[in-house]
Protein backbone atom coordinates (compact mmCIF):
# COMPACT_ATOMS: atom_id res chain seq x y z
CA UNK A 1 0.00 0.00 0.00
CA UNK A 2 2.78 2.40 0.84
CA UNK A 3 4.45 1.77 -2.52
CA UNK A 4 1.21 2.60 -4.31
CA UNK A 5 0.91 5.87 -2.40
CA UNK A 6 4.49 6.81 -3.31
CA UNK A 7 3.80 6.19 -7.01
CA UNK A 8 0.69 8.37 -6.91
CA UNK A 9 2.48 11.11 -4.96
CA UNK A 10 5.35 11.24 -7.45
CA UNK A 11 3.04 11.32 -10.49
CA UNK A 12 2.14 14.86 -11.53
CA UNK A 13 0.10 14.01 -14.64
CA UNK A 14 -3.53 13.66 -13.54
CA UNK A 15 -4.41 11.58 -16.63
CA UNK A 16 -1.75 9.08 -15.64
CA UNK A 17 -3.10 9.02 -12.09
CA UNK A 18 -6.52 8.24 -13.51
CA UNK A 19 -5.07 5.36 -15.51
CA UNK A 20 -3.38 4.01 -12.39
CA UNK A 21 -6.69 4.27 -10.51
CA UNK A 22 -8.46 2.33 -13.27
CA UNK A 23 -5.82 -0.40 -12.98
CA UNK A 24 -6.42 -0.65 -9.22
CA UNK A 25 -10.18 -0.78 -9.77
CA UNK A 26 -9.80 -3.42 -12.48
CA UNK A 27 -8.05 -5.79 -10.10
CA UNK A 28 -10.57 -5.19 -7.32
CA UNK A 29 -8.05 -3.75 -4.89
CA UNK A 30 -9.41 -1.82 -1.93
CA UNK A 31 -7.68 1.54 -1.52
CA UNK A 32 -8.42 4.87 0.11
CA UNK A 33 -7.02 7.87 -1.76
CA UNK A 34 -5.49 10.24 0.81
CA UNK A 35 -4.24 13.82 0.64
CA UNK A 36 -0.61 12.80 0.13
CA UNK A 37 -1.45 11.14 -3.18
CA UNK A 38 -3.23 14.05 -4.85
CA UNK A 39 -2.90 17.77 -5.55
CA UNK A 40 -6.33 18.86 -4.29
CA UNK A 41 -9.72 17.68 -3.05
CA UNK A 42 -11.29 17.54 -6.53
CA UNK A 43 -8.53 15.25 -7.74
CA UNK A 44 -8.94 13.08 -4.65
CA UNK A 45 -12.70 12.67 -5.16
CA UNK A 46 -12.29 11.91 -8.86
CA UNK A 47 -9.69 9.21 -8.25
CA UNK A 48 -11.63 7.65 -5.37
CA UNK A 49 -14.68 7.44 -7.60
CA UNK A 50 -12.65 5.51 -10.17
CA UNK A 51 -11.16 3.17 -7.55
CA UNK A 52 -14.62 2.51 -6.11
CA UNK A 53 -16.04 1.64 -9.57
CA UNK A 54 -19.06 3.84 -8.87
CA UNK A 55 -19.33 4.84 -12.53
CA UNK A 56 -18.42 1.42 -13.92
CA UNK A 57 -21.95 0.53 -15.07
CA UNK A 58 -22.35 3.89 -16.81
CA UNK A 59 -18.97 3.59 -18.55
CA UNK A 60 -19.69 0.00 -19.56
CA UNK A 61 -22.94 1.07 -21.22
CA UNK A 62 -21.21 3.91 -23.06
CA UNK A 63 -18.67 1.52 -24.57
CA UNK A 64 -21.37 -1.04 -25.40
CA UNK A 65 -23.42 1.61 -27.23
CA UNK A 66 -20.36 2.83 -29.12
CA UNK A 67 -19.55 -0.64 -30.47
CA UNK A 68 -23.20 -1.54 -31.04
CA UNK A 69 -23.65 -4.55 -28.75
CA UNK A 70 -26.39 -3.29 -26.42
CA UNK A 71 -29.13 -5.21 -28.24
CA UNK A 72 -30.26 -7.99 -25.86
CA UNK A 73 -29.52 -11.55 -26.97
CA UNK A 74 -31.55 -14.65 -26.22
CA UNK A 75 -30.12 -18.07 -25.35
CA UNK A 76 -31.26 -19.28 -28.79
CA UNK A 77 -28.99 -16.68 -30.39
CA UNK A 78 -26.07 -18.35 -28.62
CA UNK A 79 -27.09 -21.98 -29.08
CA UNK A 80 -27.51 -21.59 -32.88
CA UNK A 81 -29.55 -24.78 -32.93
CA UNK A 82 -30.26 -24.40 -36.66
CA UNK A 83 -26.57 -25.09 -37.32
CA UNK A 84 -26.52 -28.35 -35.37
CA UNK A 85 -28.53 -30.30 -37.93
CA UNK A 86 -29.46 -33.85 -37.05
CA UNK A 87 -27.93 -33.52 -33.62
CA UNK A 88 -30.67 -31.09 -32.68
CA UNK A 89 -33.03 -33.98 -32.02
CA UNK A 90 -30.86 -35.14 -29.16
CA UNK A 91 -31.25 -31.86 -27.33
CA UNK A 92 -35.05 -32.23 -27.32
CA UNK A 93 -34.72 -35.30 -25.12
CA UNK A 94 -33.02 -33.37 -22.35
CA UNK A 95 -34.95 -32.76 -19.16
CA UNK A 96 -36.83 -29.47 -19.50
CA UNK A 97 -35.72 -28.35 -16.03
CA UNK A 98 -32.09 -28.71 -17.07
CA UNK A 99 -32.78 -26.84 -20.30
CA UNK A 100 -34.42 -24.00 -18.40
CA UNK A 101 -31.54 -23.85 -15.95
CA UNK A 102 -29.01 -23.79 -18.79
CA UNK A 103 -30.98 -21.01 -20.51
CA UNK A 104 -30.97 -18.99 -17.28
CA UNK A 105 -27.16 -19.10 -17.01
CA UNK A 106 -26.55 -18.48 -20.72
CA UNK A 107 -28.96 -15.54 -20.70
CA UNK A 108 -27.29 -14.03 -17.61
CA UNK A 109 -23.76 -14.25 -18.99
CA UNK A 110 -24.51 -13.05 -22.52
CA UNK A 111 -26.45 -10.02 -21.20
CA UNK A 112 -24.22 -9.36 -18.18
CA UNK A 113 -24.16 -5.71 -17.19
CA UNK A 114 -26.55 -4.53 -19.92
CA UNK A 115 -29.54 -4.17 -17.54
CA UNK A 116 -31.83 -5.67 -20.19
CA UNK A 117 -32.46 -9.07 -21.75
CA UNK A 118 -35.15 -11.05 -23.56
CA UNK A 119 -35.82 -13.57 -20.83
CA UNK A 120 -35.94 -12.10 -17.32
CA UNK A 121 -36.50 -8.35 -17.69
CA UNK A 122 -38.12 -7.85 -21.10
CA UNK A 123 -41.69 -8.86 -20.27
CA UNK A 124 -42.48 -8.97 -16.57
CA UNK A 125 -45.43 -11.39 -16.76
CA UNK A 126 -43.48 -13.81 -18.90
CA UNK A 127 -40.53 -13.52 -16.55
CA UNK A 128 -42.67 -14.34 -13.52
CA UNK A 129 -44.11 -17.40 -15.25
CA UNK A 130 -40.64 -18.54 -16.24
CA UNK A 131 -39.42 -18.12 -12.69
CA UNK A 132 -42.18 -20.02 -10.93
CA UNK A 133 -42.22 -22.88 -13.43
CA UNK A 134 -38.72 -23.82 -12.27
CA UNK A 135 -37.70 -26.23 -9.53
CA UNK A 136 -36.34 -24.94 -6.23
CA UNK A 137 -32.71 -24.37 -7.22
CA UNK A 138 -33.91 -23.19 -10.62
CA UNK A 139 -35.89 -20.42 -8.94
CA UNK A 140 -32.85 -19.32 -6.95
CA UNK A 141 -30.68 -19.32 -10.09
CA UNK A 142 -33.25 -17.38 -12.11
CA UNK A 143 -33.55 -14.61 -9.52
CA UNK A 144 -29.78 -14.50 -8.97
CA UNK A 145 -29.31 -14.12 -12.74
CA UNK A 146 -30.94 -10.70 -12.47
CA UNK A 147 -27.89 -9.69 -10.45
CA UNK A 148 -25.64 -10.60 -13.37
CA UNK A 149 -27.86 -8.78 -15.87
CA UNK A 150 -27.74 -5.65 -13.66
CA UNK A 151 -24.07 -6.10 -12.78
CA UNK A 152 -22.48 -3.00 -11.16
CA UNK A 153 -25.75 -1.00 -11.29
CA UNK A 154 -26.92 -0.56 -7.70
CA UNK A 155 -29.91 1.60 -8.54
CA UNK A 156 -31.71 -0.64 -11.02
CA UNK A 157 -30.41 -3.93 -9.63
CA UNK A 158 -31.43 -3.33 -6.03
CA UNK A 159 -34.85 -2.00 -7.05
CA UNK A 160 -35.64 -5.14 -9.08
CA UNK A 161 -34.24 -7.65 -6.60
CA UNK A 162 -35.84 -6.05 -3.55
CA UNK A 163 -39.32 -7.29 -4.48
CA UNK A 164 -38.04 -10.88 -4.46
CA UNK A 165 -36.85 -10.44 -0.89
CA UNK A 166 -40.53 -10.17 0.06
CA UNK A 167 -41.32 -13.62 -1.35
CA UNK A 168 -42.59 -16.46 0.85
CA UNK A 169 -40.44 -18.88 -1.15
CA UNK A 170 -37.06 -19.28 0.61
CA UNK A 171 -35.33 -20.27 -2.66
CA UNK A 172 -36.51 -17.06 -4.32
CA UNK A 173 -35.22 -15.04 -1.35
CA UNK A 174 -31.88 -16.88 -1.50
CA UNK A 175 -31.58 -16.06 -5.18
CA UNK A 176 -32.32 -12.40 -4.50
CA UNK A 177 -29.61 -12.26 -1.82
CA UNK A 178 -27.09 -13.85 -4.17
CA UNK A 179 -28.19 -11.45 -6.91
CA UNK A 180 -27.63 -8.44 -4.66
CA UNK A 181 -24.12 -9.72 -3.99
CA UNK A 182 -23.44 -10.08 -7.72
CA UNK A 183 -24.77 -6.58 -8.48
CA UNK A 184 -22.42 -5.16 -5.86
CA UNK A 185 -19.31 -7.11 -6.86
CA UNK A 186 -16.34 -4.81 -7.40
CA UNK A 187 -18.29 -1.65 -6.56
CA UNK A 188 -17.57 0.15 -3.31
CA UNK A 189 -20.19 2.32 -1.63
CA UNK A 190 -19.62 4.24 1.60
CA UNK A 191 -23.12 3.33 2.79
CA UNK A 192 -22.56 -0.43 2.30
CA UNK A 193 -26.08 -1.12 0.98
CA UNK A 194 -25.28 -4.77 0.23
CA UNK A 195 -24.17 -5.39 3.82
CA UNK A 196 -27.28 -3.65 5.16
CA UNK A 197 -29.62 -5.66 2.92
CA UNK A 198 -28.00 -9.08 3.21
CA UNK A 199 -26.45 -9.46 6.67
CA UNK A 200 -29.74 -9.91 8.53
CA UNK A 201 -30.54 -13.01 6.47
CA UNK A 202 -27.28 -14.78 7.41
CA UNK A 203 -29.00 -16.11 10.57
CA UNK A 204 -32.28 -17.05 8.87
CA UNK A 205 -34.04 -20.24 9.94
CA UNK A 206 -34.02 -21.52 6.36
CA UNK A 207 -30.72 -23.10 5.31
CA UNK A 208 -30.97 -22.06 1.65
CA UNK A 209 -31.60 -18.45 2.68
CA UNK A 210 -28.54 -18.45 4.95
CA UNK A 211 -26.40 -19.86 2.15
CA UNK A 212 -27.66 -17.17 -0.25
CA UNK A 213 -26.82 -14.47 2.29
CA UNK A 214 -23.37 -15.86 3.13
CA UNK A 215 -22.33 -16.24 -0.51
CA UNK A 216 -23.96 -12.93 -1.43
CA UNK A 217 -21.77 -11.13 1.10
CA UNK A 218 -18.67 -13.01 -0.06
CA UNK A 219 -19.24 -12.01 -3.68
CA UNK A 220 -20.28 -8.44 -2.89
CA UNK A 221 -17.13 -7.73 -0.86
CA UNK A 222 -14.62 -9.98 -2.64
CA UNK A 223 -11.12 -8.60 -2.18
CA UNK A 224 -12.24 -5.86 0.22
CA UNK A 225 -10.75 -7.43 3.39
CA UNK A 226 -13.66 -6.01 5.33
CA UNK A 227 -13.24 -6.53 9.09
CA UNK A 228 -16.99 -6.55 9.75
CA UNK A 229 -17.35 -9.64 7.59
CA UNK A 230 -14.37 -11.33 9.21
CA UNK A 231 -16.02 -10.92 12.60
CA UNK A 232 -19.38 -12.12 11.27
CA UNK A 233 -18.07 -15.27 9.59
CA UNK A 234 -15.55 -16.18 12.30
CA UNK A 235 -18.43 -16.34 14.77
CA UNK A 236 -20.01 -19.00 12.55
CA UNK A 237 -16.74 -20.91 12.19
CA UNK A 238 -16.30 -20.99 15.97
CA UNK A 239 -19.84 -22.26 16.58
CA UNK A 240 -19.70 -26.00 17.25
CA UNK A 241 -23.45 -26.24 16.66
CA UNK A 242 -23.42 -24.54 13.25
CA UNK A 243 -24.64 -26.68 10.32
CA UNK A 244 -21.92 -28.06 8.05
CA UNK A 245 -23.06 -26.05 5.02
CA UNK A 246 -22.88 -22.82 7.03
CA UNK A 247 -19.31 -23.59 8.09
CA UNK A 248 -18.20 -24.41 4.56
CA UNK A 249 -19.80 -21.44 2.83
CA UNK A 250 -18.64 -19.05 5.56
CA UNK A 251 -15.11 -20.29 4.89
CA UNK A 252 -15.54 -19.78 1.13
CA UNK A 253 -16.85 -16.24 1.65
CA UNK A 254 -13.95 -15.42 3.96
CA UNK A 255 -11.63 -16.71 1.24
CA UNK A 256 -13.28 -14.40 -1.27
CA UNK A 257 -13.31 -11.32 0.96
CA UNK A 258 -9.70 -11.86 2.08
CA UNK A 259 -8.37 -13.32 -1.17
CA UNK A 260 -4.57 -13.18 -1.35
CA UNK A 261 -4.31 -11.70 2.15
CA UNK A 262 -2.50 -14.67 3.81
CA UNK A 263 -4.64 -13.97 6.88
CA UNK A 264 -3.34 -16.38 9.51
CA UNK A 265 -6.28 -15.94 11.88
CA UNK A 266 -8.81 -16.95 9.22
CA UNK A 267 -6.64 -19.83 8.00
CA UNK A 268 -6.29 -21.23 11.52
CA UNK A 269 -10.04 -20.93 12.08
CA UNK A 270 -10.75 -22.96 8.94
CA UNK A 271 -8.18 -25.57 9.97
CA UNK A 272 -9.88 -25.80 13.38
CA UNK A 273 -13.18 -26.50 11.65
CA UNK A 274 -11.55 -29.34 9.74
CA UNK A 275 -9.96 -30.82 12.86
CA UNK A 276 -13.26 -30.82 14.73
CA UNK A 277 -15.21 -32.67 12.03
CA UNK A 278 -16.13 -36.29 12.63
CA UNK A 279 -15.26 -39.01 10.12
CA UNK A 280 -18.72 -39.06 8.53
CA UNK A 281 -18.60 -35.30 7.96
CA UNK A 282 -15.15 -35.50 6.40
CA UNK A 283 -16.60 -37.87 3.80
CA UNK A 284 -19.14 -35.27 2.64
CA UNK A 285 -18.33 -33.91 -0.87
CA UNK A 286 -18.94 -30.33 0.29
CA UNK A 287 -15.84 -30.57 2.54
CA UNK A 288 -13.73 -30.23 -0.62
CA UNK A 289 -14.56 -26.53 -0.56
CA UNK A 290 -12.58 -26.01 2.66
CA UNK A 291 -9.17 -26.36 0.98
CA UNK A 292 -10.51 -24.07 -1.75
CA UNK A 293 -11.17 -21.39 0.87
CA UNK A 294 -7.61 -21.74 2.19
CA UNK A 295 -6.31 -21.58 -1.37
CA UNK A 296 -8.16 -18.30 -1.90
CA UNK A 297 -6.48 -16.79 1.16
CA UNK A 298 -3.06 -17.60 -0.31
CA UNK A 299 -3.90 -16.97 -3.96
CA UNK A 300 -0.85 -15.64 -5.80
CA UNK A 301 1.37 -15.83 -2.69
CA UNK A 302 4.25 -18.21 -3.29
CA UNK A 303 6.53 -16.99 -0.50
CA UNK A 304 7.56 -20.09 1.45
CA UNK A 305 6.91 -18.63 4.89
CA UNK A 306 3.36 -17.83 3.94
CA UNK A 307 2.70 -21.25 2.46
CA UNK A 308 3.21 -23.13 5.71
CA UNK A 309 -0.39 -22.83 6.91
CA UNK A 310 -1.71 -24.07 3.57
CA UNK A 311 0.70 -27.03 3.55
CA UNK A 312 -0.27 -28.01 7.10
CA UNK A 313 -3.91 -27.83 6.14
CA UNK A 314 -3.51 -30.00 3.05
CA UNK A 315 -1.45 -32.61 4.92
CA UNK A 316 -4.16 -32.84 7.57
CA UNK A 317 -6.81 -33.20 4.87
CA UNK A 318 -4.95 -36.11 3.22
CA UNK A 319 -4.64 -38.14 6.44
Amino acid sequence: DQSVKIVFAETEDFSLKQQLAFMIARYGLSMEVDDEMVADENEKNALQEIVNNTKLSEQYHMVAWDIGVMEPKSPEDIYKVHLIGSQGAKSSSLDSARQNLAATFVNAFVNAGYCQDKLMTAISDSSENLLFEKNELGKASAVASLGMIHLWDHDSGFAILDKYLQSDDTHVVAGALLGIGIVSCGVKNDYDPALALISGYSTSAASITRIGAILGLGIAYAGSRKDKLKSLFLITLSDSQAPLVDLVFSAISLGLVFVGSCNEEIAQSIISVLKNLIKAELAEPIIRLLPVSIGLLYLGKQVRGRRLTLLRFLKHLMK
